[in-house]
């Protein structure tokens, strides 16, 4: 059997692959990305949100900042006490948030991030209006 006749080619995906205009939409007005940095942006809706849900823009605009090709792949995470020093919570809430479903821990990747199969979920947090999912 050739490569091209293998049944199993069409379940072939790439895993990191996303889809850069759906984040683009999905963060556009909330947060930014820092052009010479590649850092987070905050906008002014982003002040609108609760925590939870900056601590999620924050974890979106790091995939958007990796994309960018801003920061590198090792940067895509946020440690507990990095994301303490942007935001107006603690550790231990940062590790809570970090059991929100589609958020991963990973520190080959820097800490908590969102795997790019999560995003639209994600998008779909921060866009809700209570900020629960």
């Amino acid at each position: 059997m050739s490569d091209d006749e293998d049944p199993l080619k069409k379940v072939l995906v790439d895993k990191n692959k996303i889809d850069r205009q759906q984040l683009a939409d999905g963060i556009n007005g909330i947060i930014g990305v820092d052009k010479e940095t590649g850092e987070p942006a905050p906008l002014p809706e982003y002040h609108e949100m609760n925590n939870k849900q900056q601590f999620v823009a924050q974890l979106l605009a790091r995939r958007a900042s990796v994309a960018l090709d801003l920061l590198s792949p090792e940067g895509l995470g946020i440690t507990s006490a990095e994301a303490e020093n942007v935001l107006p919570i603690s550790e231990s809430t940062v590790k809570n948030y970090g059991s929100i479903g589609f958020i991963q821990n990973d520190s080959e990747q820097g800490g908590y991030f969102i795997p790019a199969y999560a995003i639209e979920q994600a998008i779909d947090f921060i866009r809700a209006e209570n900020g629960d999912e």
